[in-house]
This record gives structure tokens, C-alpha cells and sequence, in this order.
């Protein structure tokens, strides 16, 4: 029988796979093109196998080294984080990059315990203005800096 002697790189492994396979299979849907004239879902496309491929070297690892056993799940980190994702795509439009940015960074400083509150405000002021020196003013992206 074969024996994992690392399990957080087994599942670790898994997971890159399973993403990477979900990126591909969402990226094939779009005109992939070729390497001169890249379409769509080329760069989606090509990404997404690389992950599978980094997935599967740490998958074979995994049976070849010994490891850290898995421990629990953590559940506040990943729902504050993967909440903070979501809410900047759910809050781009309404309430504009800076409002944004400021929520995203204190849903996902909030997952963080040994954070303090005024570390926090002044990160997610400070990401904020660099982001709209960034990407509005010096990438000249069309996006609303303020909800008005």
C-alpha cells in the first residue's frame, strides 16, 4: 500500500489540482488563439495547467517526503478572507476603488487576531490611496475613484 508521509502536501496538491482544473475548463470556453495572437483564454488557459502541473508535483512530493500531518480547518480566516474577495466584487461599482479597497483589507484584517485596530486603519487607508495612485492615475483605468 502506499503511504502518504505528507499529508498537508497531499491535500495541498489536491487542491492546486482541482483549481487549476476548474480555471482550464472555465478558460477553453473562450477563443484560446496562439502564442502570437493570443485570444481570451489563452492566458487563463495556459495558467490553469500550470497550476494543475504544480499540483501534481506537490501531489508526488507528498509521497515521497515526510511532513506535517493535516490539523483542522480554521474557519474565520477563510470565510473573512474569501468574504473580503467577494465583497470587492460585489462593492467595485457601488461604492467605488477607494470605499472598496478599505473594506476589502479590514474583512481580511479582521481574520487576522493579533491585528490592531489602528494598524488596520491606517493599512487600508494606505492601500487605498495606492491603489487609486496606481490604477487610476498612473494606469489610467476607468474606474470610479468615490461612489458620487
Amino acid at each position: 500500500m502506499i503511504k502518504i508521509g505528507a499529508p498537508k502536501d497531499f491535500y495541498a496538491g489536491l487542491l492546486f489540482i482541482a483549481i487549476g482544473l476548474l480555471g482550464a475548463g472555465m478558460g477553453v470556453r473562450y477563443q484560446f488563439g496562439s502564442a502570437l495572437r493570443m485570444g481570451p483564454g489563452y492566458l487563463p488557459t495556459i495558467l490553469s495547467c500550470i497550476v494543475v502541473l504544480l499540483g501534481l508535483v506537490i501531489l508526488a512530493r507528498s509521497f515521497v517526503i515526510e511532513g506535517e500531518g493535516a490539523t483542522r480547518i480554521v474557519w474565520r480566516p477563510l470565510i473573512l478572507i474569501t468574504g473580503a474577495i467577494v465583497a470587492f466584487g460585489l462593492l467595485i461599482q457601488p461604492l467605488g476603488l477607494v470605499g472598496t479597497v478599505i473594506v476589502t483589507v479590514v474583512l481580511g484584517g479582521v481574520a487576522a487576531r493579533d491585528m490592531g485596530y489602528l494598524e488596520l486603519g491606517l493599512l487600508a487607508l494606505g492601500l487605498a490611496a495606492f491603489s487609486a495612485i496606481v490604477f487610476v492615475y498612473g494606469l489610467g483605468q476607468p474606474m470610479d475613484l468615490w461612489p458620487f
